[in-house]
């Protein structure tokens, strides 16, 4: 399980408070963290930020989703990584957030 105190005391209430993030923002963030989670192999914090993810989520999106029960085996892992990459797909599909561009230049 999570402990409160790996986090930065006061963290999102200063993101979201003092600084104005906008839902895109907050939910932005929220994916970065769940795919650092991943790539790094931390199986319980990757399934937690992930259901976290969801809960950020406008109720149109969040109640298309069935969280799958914690598990760190594989096929559990598996099965929050596809549910991952479909919030992805219906993040950029299906809703008219505004999420920063990132534009690489290149060179002819």
């Amino acid at each position: 399980m999570v402990e409160v105190d790996q986090f930065p005391v006061g963290y999102y209430e200063e993101e979201t408070y003092s600084k104005g993030l906008s839902r895109e923002d907050t939910i932005e963030r929220q994916v970065r963290i769940v795919s650092d989670n991943y790539s790094k192999g931390r199986w319980d914090e990757f399934e937690y930020s992930l259901k976290i993810l969801i809960a950020l989520l406008p109720s149109e999106l969040r109640n298309r989703y069935t969280i799958p029960l914690h598990k760190t085996d594989q096929k559990s892992i598996e099965e929050h990584y596809q549910l991952f990459t479909r919030i992805q797909q219906d993040l950029e599909h299906d809703t008219n957030m505004i999420f920063k561009k990132r534009f690489i230049k290149t060179y002819e």
